[in-house]
C-alpha cells in the first residue's frame, strides 16, 4: 500500500467544494452571508430576508419578499394529525427530536416527497420554513400542559413564535429573536451542513437531508454548548467564584464552555453581538445573574484563553442566556440553533445540487490480510 496517504482526522482544512454561501474572516472575526456583513443584516434586516438571500442567493426585491413572506405564512398552519402526534408523544422527549421527527411527519404529507425538481423544491422549502417554527413552539406547550393554538398568519416570522409560546405578541422579544435567528442561520461548511450534504448527494428527499443535518448537530461537541455554557455559569453560581472556577478546569486540563472554534483565532463576532443585546435589556434577578456571571468568564477567559491561546469567546457564550430570557427551557437551545439553521442547510443542499457528484471518501486500511479461516470448532472456548 501506498505511504503517501495523509489522513485529515475530523477533515480540518479539506476543502470539498466551492461556495458562495458564506464567509467566515476567522482571523478578523467577520461572517459574511453573501458577501453581506451579519452585522448589519442583524441590524436592518428580517430573518425571513436573510433566508431568501442565503437560499437564493440575493437579496430579494420587495415584491419578490412580499411573495416569499406570503408563501411561508400560508404554511404556519398544522394539520390536525400533526397536532394528533405532538400530543401523544413523550413529555420527555427533547424539542431537538421533536423538531427532527416532525421534518419527517411533513414529508409524510407531501405527495412528491421524492422530487428535487427545482419548483417542487420550492413548495417544500416554504412548507418546512413556515411549519417547523409551528410544531416546536406548540411543542413547548403541549409539554407545559397548555392547549396548543394556531399560528397567526398575519404575524411575522419571529413574531409569530413568540405568540405561539407566550400566547400574546411581544414586539420586543420578536426582534430579539429575530436577531437570534439571524446570528444563528449559518456557519459555513459545518459538521452538520455536511451531513446535509453527504445526504442530499445521494440524490436522497429534502426531508432526509434535513434530518441527517440534525442529528450531527445533536451532538454536544456542535449544538448543545449553549445549554452547557447555562449549566457551567449555574455551577459557577458567582461572579467573584470564575478564577477559582478557571484553575480548576484548567489544571484539569479541561474545557471551558463557550470558548474556542475550529475557525476562529479572535472572538466570534456573533457572541459580541449578542452580548450587546442583551447589555440592552431589562433581566429579571436569575437571568442577570447569569449574565454578569458570564461577563467574568469572558473577563477571565480572554487573559488566560484567547490572547494566550488563541482559544476565544464563541457565540454559545450568551446564546443560552437569550434564550433563558425569552422563557425557553434549557434544553430548547439545540432546537432553536436548527430552526435557525434550516436556511443555511437548505442554502448548502440546493447549492449541492446544483453540480452533484456522490460524497464518497475512502479510508486507509491499517488491517491484517490473507487470513486463514478457523472453523469455529476450532476456535476454543
Amino acid at each position: 500500500m501506498s505511504e503517501d496517504i495523509v489522513i485529515h482526522k475530523g477533515l480540518e482544512n479539506i476543502y470539498v467544494k466551492e461556495t458562495r454561501i458564506s464567509y467566515i474572516d476567522g482571523v478578523e472575526g467577520r461572517v459574511y452571508y453573501r458577501g453581506y456583513d451579519v452585522e448589519e443584516l442583524v441590524e436592518k434586516s428580517l430573518y425571513e430576508e436573510v433566508s431568501y438571500l442565503l437560499i437564493y442567493g440575493e437579496l430579494p426585491t420587495k415584491r419578490r419578499l412580499y411573495n416569499w413572506i406570503a408563501d411561508i405564512t400560508s404554511n404556519y398552519a398544522l394539520e390536525d394529525g400533526i397536532i394528533e402526534i405532538l400530543k401523544k408523544l413523550p413529555r420527555n422527549a427533547s424539542p431537538l427530536d421533536i423538531l427532527k421527527y416532525s421534518l419527517l411527519t411533513i414529508g409524510l404529507w407531501d405527495e412528491k416527497i421524492n422530487s428535487l425538481d427545482r419548483d417542487d423544491l420550492y413548495e417544500k422549502i416554504v412548507k418546512i420554513l413556515g411549519k417547523t417554527p409551528s410544531i416546536l413552539a406548540n411543542w413547548y406547550r403541549i409539554r407545559r400542559g397548555l392547549p396548543p393554538i394556531q399560528p397567526d398568519r398575519n404575524l411575522g416570522y419571529a413574531d409569530n413564535f413568540i405568540y405561539l409560546i407566550k400566547g400574546r405578541p411581544s414586539s420586543q422579544d420578536a426582534e430579539i429573536f429575530d436577531d437570534v435567528l439571524i446570528l444563528h442561520a449559518e456557519h459555513g461548511l459545518n459538521a452538520s451542513a455536511f451531513a446535509g450534504m453527504v445526504t442530499i448527494s445521494t440524490l436522497s428527499d429534502l426531508y432526509s437531508a434535513l434530518t441527517s443535518s440534525i442529528n450531527t448537530l445533536k451532538g454536544p461537541l456542535h449544538g448543545g454548548a449553549a445549554g452547557a455554557a447555562l449549566k457551567m455559569f449555574r455551577e459557577i453560581g458567582d461572579p467573584d467564584k470564575v478564577e477559582a472556577y478557571f484553575e480548576s478546569k484548567l489544571s484539569r486540563k479541561e474545557r471551558i464552555m463557550g470558548f474556542g472554534h475550529r475557525v476562529y483565532k479572535t472572538y466570534d463576532p456573533r457572541a459580541r453581538i449578542l452580548k450587546n443585546i442583551i447589555s440592552r435589556l431589562e433581566l429579571p434577578p436569575n437571568v442577570d445573574k447569569l449574565f454578569r456571571i458570564a461577563l467574568r468568564v469572558e473577563e477571565v477567559g480572554m487573559e488566560r484563553l484567547c490572547r494566550k491561546k488563541r482559544i476565544c469567546p464563541n457565540i454559545d457564550l450568551y446564546s443560552g442566556i437569550i434564550y433563558l430570557y425569552l422563557g425557553l427551557p434549557d434544553d430548547f437551545s439545540p432546537a432553536i440553533f436548527a430552526l435557525s439553521r434550516l436556511s443555511g442547510w437548505l442554502a448548502h443542499i440546493l447549492e449541492y445540487l446544483e453540480d452533484p457528484r456522490l460524497i464518497r471518501p475512502r479510508a486507509k486500511y491499517m488491517g491484517a490480510i490473507g487470513l486463514r479461516y478457523v472453523p469455529l470448532e476450532e476456535r476454543g472456548d
